[in-house]
C-alpha cells in the first residue's frame, strides 16, 4: 500500500528532516554550571578535597584523587547517576571549558574508589565535616535541630554487606539500610551509613547521633533531636537528657503506651482530650513505662474517624478512633505545640526522596561494599555543596527546590559558552526567568567572594 503524494506534503517532510553537523565546539547541556564551579572556586573546594584524602596516586598520574572526586560531586549534581554516563558529561564542549578540558574518565573514577584504602570512609566524612565548618564562616551562629530516618535500598545483585531484611516494596530481595541526620529547615546532611538491610533502625543510633554532634561546626548549636518510631528507647531519651539535649520522638504503640492510653480514656477529668484541629485532640500525661527509671512526659494524640457501614458508606454520627504517643522532655511547648513540632520531622522524609531520585543514594550497584559507602560520602558531599550553593547565591525562592527542579530551571537548560579568558560569555536563548537568577546569582557571587577575601 503506497501513501498519498503531492509536492506539498513533500516539501513539509524535507523542512523537518534537515541534515545535522557536529562541529560546534561552544554548546552545552550545562553552561550554567559555571556559576557553582566559581562558588567552589570561592571557597578553594579542590583544595579541601586535597586536605582530607590521604590517598596520592603516583606524581606522573594524569589525575589525582582530588580531580577525581571533583568530577563526581560534579557529575552528581548534574544528575550523571551511573558511571556509564560520565561519557556524557566529558562530551559536553561546554563543561571541558568550564573544566579546562581536564577531566577524567568512567574508569578512572571506577578505579579510584577500588583504590582508595578503607580509612578513606572516615576521610570523606571528615570532608564533609570541614566543608560544613568552611561554609559556617560565611554564615551567623545558629541553634539546630536535627532530623533523623532511615531507608530501605534494593539491591539487585550480590552486593557485598546486603542482607535480606524488611524490604517493603520487594519482600525477599536484599537491601542495605541508609540512615540519615539532617538539620530541620536548612537542609545540611551531617552523616549516613550503609547498612546490612537486617539491622533495626535503632542499631548503633547513639553512635550516629554522636557522629552527627561532631559533625557541627562550632557556630552550630544542637538544640533538639526528632525521629519516629524506630528510634524509641530508653537509652536514647537518657542519653539526651544527661546530656542536655531536647528530644521529641514518637512512641511505639506496645502494650505500655496502650495501656496509658486506655488509663488516660479512662479518667477524662484528669486528662481531658483538647481539640485542636477538626479531626484532632491531644491531652498529656507523665508516666514512666514499667521497664524505666524515670516518668517522662507523653503528648497522646487522638484522630477521629467515621466509622462505615456494612456498604462501606460513611456514619458522620458515629467514630472510631486512631492514636498516636510522642515522648518528648521538652517542657516550655503546649502538646498541640509539641505534634506540630513532630510533625515538621516528615520533611526529612521529602528529602530522602530527594537524595534518592536526585542523587541516586539507592543505586548501590558496586559489588564491593567499600566502593558502595565511598561513592556514597561522595554524593552525600555533592548534596551539601548543592544546598549551600542554592541557599547561599540563587534568589530566595529557589531556595526550596529539589535538584530535580534545579536541573530542569537552571543547571541544565542549553547554551553556548563563546569566547576565551577575560571575555568569556555564555549564550542562551530568550529566558526572563533565567536572566534574572543569573543576575541575582552574579551579584551575590561577587559580595560573597568580597566578604571570603576580607575575612
Amino acid at each position: 500500500m503506497s501513501l498519498p503524494q503531492n509536492n506539498t506534503k513533500i516539501n513539509s517532510f524535507n523542512k523537518l528532516n534537515i541534515p545535522a553537523k557536529f562541529d560546534s565546539d561552544t554548546v552545552s547541556s550545562c553552561p550554567a554550571f559555571s556559576y557553582l564551579e566559581a562558588a567552589k572556586s570561592s571557597i578553594d573546594f579542590k583544595s579541601l578535597i586535597s586536605d582530607n584524602i590521604s590517598y596520592q596516586k603516583a606524581p606522573n598520574a594524569i589525575f589525582q584523587p582530588a580531580d577525581i572526586i571533583d568530577f563526581m560531586v560534579d557529575a552528581s549534581i548534574l544528575g550523571y547517576s551511573r558511571f556509564s554516563h560520565y561519557e556524557n558529561l566529558r562530551e559536553d564542549s561546554g563543561y571541558l571549558k568550564i573544566k579546562d578540558f581536564n577531566v577524567p574518565s568512567e574508569k578512572v573514577c571506577r578505579d579510584l574508589l577500588k583504590a582508595l584504602p578503607e580509612e578513606s570512609v572516615n576521610e570523606l566524612r571528615e570532608l564533609n565535616k570541614n566543608l560544613l565548618a568552611t561554609i559556617a564562616k560565611t554564615q551567623p551562629a545558629k541553634e539546630v535541630i536535627l532530623d533523623f530516618d532511615d531507608t530501605v535500598c534494593t539491591v539487585f545483585g550480590n552486593q557485598e554487606g546486603s542482607a535480606n531484611g524488611y524490604n517493603p516494596r520487594y519482600k525477599g530481595r536484599p537491601s542495605f539500610k541508609e540512615k540519615v541526620g539532617i538539620i530541620s529547615k536548612t537542609d545540611e546532611l551531617l552523616n549516613l551509613t550503609l547498612e546490612e538491610g537486617t539491622h533495626h533502625s535503632n542499631h548503633e543510633f547513639l553512635s550516629f547521633l554522636e557522629s552527627c554532634i561532631e559533625t557541627l561546626p562550632e557556630t552550630w548549636y544542637l538544640k533538639r533531636i526528632r525521629a519516629d518510631r524506630g528510634f524509641f528507647d530508653q537509652k536514647n531519651f537518657r542519653y539526651c537528657e544527661d546530656n542536655g539535649i531536647e528530644y521529641v520522638i514518637k512512641a511505639k504503640m506496645q502494650n505500655g503506651v496502650k495501656k496509658i492510653i486506655d488509663y488516660v480514656n479512662e479518667n477524662p477529668d484528669q486528662y481531658p482530650w483538647v481539640k485542636i484541629y477538626n479531626t484532632f485532640s491531644v491531652t498529656e500525661i507523665r508516666i514512666p513505662l514499667k521497664s524505666w527509671d524515670r516518668e517522662r512526659r507523653f503528648v497522646l494524640i487522638k484522630k477521629s474517624l467515621p466509622k462505615c457501614n456494612k456498604k462501606g458508606q460513611m456514619l458522620f454520627e458515629e467514630f472510631t478512633y486512631e492514636y498516636q504517643a510522642i515522648v518528648t522532655n521538652v517542657d516550655y511547648l503546649t502538646a498541640e505545640e509539641v505534634f506540630n513540632d513532630y510533625n515538621q520531622r516528615c520533611n526529612i522524609e521529602n528529602k530522602i526522596d530527594e537524595l534518592k531520585e536526585g542523587f541516586a543514594f539507592d543505586q548501590n550497584t558496586q559489588i564491593n561494599r567499600k566502593c558502595n559507602e565511598l561513592y556514597l560520602l561522595i554524593k552525600m558531599i555533592a548534596f551539601n555543596l548543592n544546598n549551600w550553593f542554592k541557599r547561599t547565591f540563587l534568589p530566595e525562592d529557589m531556595h526550596h527546590h529539589e535538584i530535580t527542579t534545579l536541573r530542569r530551571i537552571f543547571y541544565r537548560i542549553a547554551g553556548n559558552i563563546c569566547g576565551s579568558g577575560w571575555y568569556k560569555h555564555i549564550r542562551f536563548a530568550p529566558n526572563k526567568i533565567l536572566e534574572k537568577t543569573i543576575k541575582h546569582l552574579r551579584k551575590a557571587l561577587t559580595d560573597f567572594r568580597k566578604k571570603v577575601v576580607l575575612n
